[in-house]
């Protein structure tokens, strides 16, 4: 019932664009966009976020004469967290709805169908986050771009932080599959050019429940820090095991592309002084972050704060709108043309996008830190930014990804 509702506010949005106060006039038809999510399925709180940060954007983009004078008007479908049902919803949207743009996807797997369903029909496609293995020349398409950092950032970036900070013996899990590949190898890079060792990896499947006899190999190297890549409940139930186990007396850990939602379900005991490599927080000390933070509250209460799924889609959606108005026309080809290159902050700093054919957005990842409950001065007091990472040396170059 609670998804029902959200899809139902950004229908509503749709029709009255927002309840700005801007009236448009009668000619000026609605843009079409699209959001594929995964509203059914264990990821269908993050699904919940891609609507809520669609709502937001949209509703504000259009409180503000909309794009090229027209609204914006979202469509939502459910991709089942299956490939099949999201690249044929996807072509139902482009087919019946007439959408120019897309912006959105929880898993990987549905993003990479989406885009391969999309090399029919060119529209503008957005996703969150990228692996060279789609960034390559045989699955990369001139108009899909990325929002968030390419995986192997979170590799490189970490690394070096781990390497330089928390001592020379490093041990990684990971999930099987390229999601986990990519992040590894950035890893494999980064920890041995700074000076630290790799002394054991496990690839655990992605249906892991019990990381058990897993966390016990672990202990045996004694490595000076761990490194779980795992995300979702899968980082939930390894944090909570490794800490049961005892395994924080004895070493430091290292999480990658962690969310909110996934820290704040652990509990603060357990994410203390956790290291956190990622793409965004709420408390980045940015300017513009700031101002979308209290335009997030003001829309959804002060009892909240946006996730990395919130502000992946939000900027999504006004990186997309600032390329239309340059360019000055909707047209898939010429946006996609306007986003090479393209420059901005959009609250966490400076990102640029690559005019190489892998569309990789050169942006800062963070480094954080989890706090403990003493630390804390309320409930969303969970980490500290620790340091931001910026510069192409943390994303692999055009040619490493086959340009």
């Amino acid at each position: 019932m609670k998804v029902k509702g959200v899809i139902l506010s950004v229908a509503l949005m749709a029709v009255l664009w927002g309840g700005s106060g801007i009236s448009f006039a009668a000619d000026k038809e609605p843009i079409p966009i699209g959001l594929i999510a995964s509203l059914t399925g264990f990821l269908s709180d993050q699904a919940q976020n891609l609507i809520e940060a669609q709502d937001l954007a949209v509703g504000e983009i259009n409180s503000k004469g909309g794009v090229l004078g027209r609204p914006l008007k979202s469509f939502v479908r459910d991709d089942e967290m299956k490939p099949n049902v999201g690249a044929r919803r996807f072509e139902e949207l482009v087919e019946n709805q007439k959408i120019v743009m897309h912006a959105g996807i929880v898993t990987g797997a549905v993003a990479a169908a989406v885009a391969q369903a999309n090399r029919k029909h060119g529209i503008l496609h957005m996703t969150h986050s990228c692996s060279n293995t789609t960034q390559g020349p045989a699955q990369m398409l001139p108009t899909w771009f990325i929002t968030g950092s390419s995986l192997e950032g979170f590799g490189l970036a970490g690394g070096e932080y781990a390497a330089t900070n928390l001592g020379k013996k490093a041990f990684l899990l990971y999930p099987d599959y390229v999601h986990g590949w990519d992040i590894r190898d950035g890893f494999l890079k980064s920890i041995p050019a700074n000076g630290g060792e790799i002394i054991g990896m496990i690839a655990v499947p992605t249906t892991t429940t019990d990381f058990g006899p897993f966390l016990t190999q672990i202990i045996a190297k004694k490595p000076d820090y761990v490194v779980f890549q795992v995300n979702g409940m899968m980082f939930i139930n390894c944090m909570k095991q490794a800490y049961a186990m005892g395994m924080k007396d004895q070493f430091k850990f290292v999480s990658t592309h962690a969310n909110i939602e996934e820290i704040n379900a652990c509990g603060p005991e357990v994410v203390k002084d956790v290291i956190f490599v990622t793409d965004y927080f709420w408390n980045l000390p940015n300017e513009k972050n700031r101002v979308f933070v209290e335009k997030f509250m003001k829309k959804y209460g002060n009892d909240r704060r946006p996730s990395m799924r919130h502000y992946y889609q939000w900027t999504a959606l006004h990186m997309w709108t600032d390329v239309v108005k340059k360019v000055g026309t909707v047209d898939p080809k010429a946006v996609a043309t306007g986003f090479l290159g393209l420059k901005g902050d959009y609250g966490k700093g400076e990102i640029e996008v690559r005019r190489t054919g892998d569309h990789t957005t050169v942006q800062p990842i963070v480094v954080a830190r989890g706090k403990g409950p003493k630390e804390m001065k309320d409930k969303f007091d969970t980490q500290e930014i620790v340091k931001l990472y910026t510069g192409e040396k943390y994303f692999d170059s055009a040619k490493v990804k086959g340009w």
